[in-house]
């Protein structure tokens, strides 16, 4: 193996592994873990009304820790 890979694989490796993903599409980079994330933002948000509202809210919520929702 040529020297220039074998630096290049654990780095390469370390950034894929801080680029986190998960089944809804979220994505995160060196986001808080996503469940946890999710469920805190769903408990802050649990008392606005408006399904937009609350769509809005979450978002802003999740982005503070790391996350952006998929575009539509």
């Amino acid at each position: 193996m040529p020297r220039s890979l074998g630096v290049a694989s654990p780095t390469l490796l370390l950034l894929l592994a801080a680029c986190a993903t998960t089944e809804s599409g979220w994505t995160g980079t060196g986001a808080e873990p996503f469940d946890q994330a999710y469920a805190d933002c769903q408990g802050r948000t649990s008392a606005l009304g408006g399904r937009e509202e609350r769509r809005f809210a979450i978002d802003t919520c999740m982005a503070n820790k790391g996350w952006t929702r998929p575009k539509r």
